[in-house]
């Protein structure tokens, strides 16, 4: 079985799972302004791990393609603090 495919466009949760931290969003907002240029800022929702070592920043946006998903993927993975992208 296939798993299925994302219509494009298509409004879509990016979550992003990285080590706490000062500025950590002053880093995540312009690698996804940069994809999918300026954002209102209640498209995204942040989450504190319970010992407040991580935190969960997940960004609603308008998906184009799946070459855009790639290219943040790759982006937000460079970042050292970034664990996961969902």
């Amino acid at each position: 079985m296939e798993p299925e495919r994302i219509t494009f466009p298509a409004e879509y949760p990016i979550k992003v799972i990285a080590r706490a931290g000062e500025g950590l969003r002053l880093r995540l907002d312009p690698i996804f302004a940069a994809q999918f240029g300026d954002f209102d800022e209640d498209r995204v929702s942040t989450r504190p791990s319970g010992q407040n070592s991580f935190v969960a920043h997940t960004y609603r946006m308008t998906v184009h393609s799946e070459a855009q998903l790639t290219a943040l993927h790759e982006a937000l993975r460079a970042l050292p603090e970034v664990i996961m992208v969902l």
